[in-house]
C-alpha cells in the first residue's frame, strides 16, 4: 500500500507565508494555548556541552495535523562550516495518525519566533516605545526585525553582532527593505541605553545586556538559549515573565543560576504569558516597570502556523511527494 508524504524544502516553506500571515496565525495559536486548546509536550537530551537535541510535538484543537519537530544546537559545528542550530517537522494526520509532511524547519522555526516575540513586545512594551535594540544579525535577528515592523511603528532600531560588517550589511538591506531606519551600533551599551525594548536572538554566551543599561519602563526579550543578560537584570527586574515555568525554570542558564544561588523562586515570577494573553494576570501597569521576559518556546504558534504551511503548499504544488515504502 502506498503512502505518500509531501517533502518541503526550505525553499519550499519560504514562499508559503508573509510575516503578516504567520504573526496572525501565531496570535491565534497563542490565544488557544492561553485558553487550553493546544496540547504539547517536549524534552532536551543533553549529548555533551552545548550540544543539545530537543524533540517537540503539539496539536490545536480543531487542526486536521499535529506536529513533532526536531531542534538541535550543536555549538561546534561552525569549525565545520556548519550552522549551530538545525531543524526539522513532521506533520501527520489527526484522524490516522499517518505521516503526510517532511518539513526543513529552520525558516519557519526562525518566522515563529520572531513573530511570538512581536506579540510580546506588542503586550509588554510600553505605548509610547519607538526605540529598539536587536542583539544577533542572523536569520533569527532578521526575522525579529519583520514581525516588530508588522505589528508596530518604530522610530530607531539597532543591530549588534560580533560580526560588524554583517550587521552593517543587514542593517543597510533591511533598512531599505522596510522603510526603517536601521543601525549597527557603535556600541552595545550606548544602544540598549537608549532602547525601549531590547531583543536577544544570539548562539553564543556572555553578559551582553546590563541592568545599568536599562531605562525605566524597558522591555527585555531573551530568546537564546546560553546566558546572554546579567544576573542583576533579572534581579532587580520589576517583573519577570516566562513562556512555560516547567521547562524554561530547569534550562535557562541565568535561571538555573539565581534559583541555585537563591536570588529566584517560583514566587517570585510575576507570570507566564498566556496567563497575561487571558487577563489572569497583569501585564504592565505602569511606564516605569522594567520587564524581562524570557522564552523557548511553547506550542501554540507552532500548532497553529505548521499545517498552514502545509496547506498553502499544497495549494501553491509546492514540494514533491514520495512513497514512504517505495513501491505500490
Amino acid at each position: 500500500m502506498a503512502q505518500e508524504i509531501l517533502v518541503l524544502t526550505e525553499a519550499d516553506v519560504r514562499q508559503t507565508l508573509t510575516m503578516a500571515e504567520a504573526v496572525d496565525l501565531a496570535r491565534a495559536g497563542l490565544k488557544a494555548d492561553a485558553a487550553d486548546e493546544v496540547m504539547g509536550d517536549k524534552y532536551y537530551m543533553d549529548l555533551r556541552p552545548e550540544h543539545f537535541v530537543k524533540p517537540f510535538s503539539g496539536y490545536k484543537a480543531g487542526e486536521d495535523l499535529f506536529f513533532v519537530k526536531t531542534f538541535n544546537f550543536f555549538a561546534d559545528n561552525p569549525h565545520q562550516g556548519l550552522p549551530v542550530t538545525s531543524s526539522q517537522v513532521l506533520l501527520f494526520d489527526t484522524e490516522t495518525g499517518r505521516l503526510v509532511c517532511l518539513m526543513e524547519a529552520g525558516w519557519i522555526t526562525a518566522m515563529k519566533t520572531g513573530a511570538s516575540t512581536a506579540l510580546t513586545v506588542e503586550g509588554l512594551c510600553r505605548s509610547d516605545a519607538t526605540t529598539v535594540t536587536i542583539f544577533g544579525a542572523g536569520l533569527q535577528g532578521q526575522m525579529h526585525l519583520s514581525a516588530l515592523y508588522a505589528v508596530r511603528s518604530w522610530a530607531q532600531v539597532w543591530l549588534v553582532d560580533l560580526d560588524r560588517a554583517k550587521a552593517e550589511r543587514v542593517a543597510s538591506e533591511m533598512g531599505s527593505a522596510l522603510g526603517l531606519d536601521i543601525e549597527a551600533a557603535d556600541s552595545a551599551e550606548g544602544a540598549v541605553r537608549e532602547s525601549d525594548v531590547v531583543i536577544t536572538v544570539t548562539t553564543g554566551s556572555g553578559e551582553l545586556v546590563r541592568r545599568d543599561w536599562l531605562k525605566p519602563g524597558t522591555l527585555v526579550c531573551k530568546m537564546g538559549s546560553y546566558q546572554e543578560l546579567e544576573l542583576e537584570a533579572i534581579i532587580q527586574a520589576d517583573k519577570l515573565v516566562v513562556d512555560n515555568w516547567e521547562y524554561i525554570s530547569h534550562r535557562n542558564p541565568e535561571l538555573k543560576r539565581l534559583l541555585v544561588d537563591g536570588h529566584l523562586t517560583r514566587q517570585t515570577l510575576h507570570a507566564e504569558w498566556p496567563d497575561i494573553v487571558t487577563g489572569r494576570v497583569p501585564g504592565r501597569e505602569t511606564d516605569r516597570e522594567r520587564i524581562v521576559y524570557i522564552a523557548l518556546g511553547i506550542w501554540g504558534e507552532y500548532a497553529a502556523m505548521l499545517p498552514a504551511v502545509y496547506h498553502r503548499a499544497v495549494e501553491n504544488w509546492l514540494g514533491q511527494t514520495i512513497d514512504l515504502f517505495g513501491f505500490e
